[in-house]
C-alpha cells in the first residue's frame, strides 16, 4: 500500500512537473489547465460546480435573485462547457 501511494505521488508530481514546464514555455497560455481528462483536479472542478448548483437550486425559491439565477445558469454552463 505504501509503494502504491508514493508511486501515484511520483505520477501526480510528475504530471504537475510537465504542467509547469509547459506553463513556463515561450507563448505559453498561463490558463491552459490540466488536459488530462481523468486528471483529480477537473473530478474536484466538477464535483464543486455541481454542489453548488444543487445549492443555488435549492435556494432559488427562498431567494429570488436575479444575479444569484443567472450564477446558477453560468455555473451550468460551464459544467456543461468545460467539465
Amino acid at each position: 500500500m505504501l509503494t502504491e501511494s508514493l508511486a501515484e505521488l511520483e505520477r501526480v508530481i510528475a504530471r504537475h512537473r510537465r504542467l509547469l514546464e509547459g506553463m513556463a514555455a515561450p507563448g505559453a497560455r498561463a490558463d491552459a489547465g490540466c488536459a488530462e481528462a481523468a486528471c483529480p483536479c477537473r473530478r474536484v472542478l466538477r464535483d464543486t460546480l455541481v454542489e453548488s448548483i444543487a445549492v443555488l437550486e435549492e435556494t432559488r425559491k427562498a431567494f429570488k435573485s436575479k444575479q444569484l439565477a443567472a450564477l446558477r445558469r453560468k455555473l451550468m454552463r460551464t459544467l456543461a462547457e468545460h467539465v
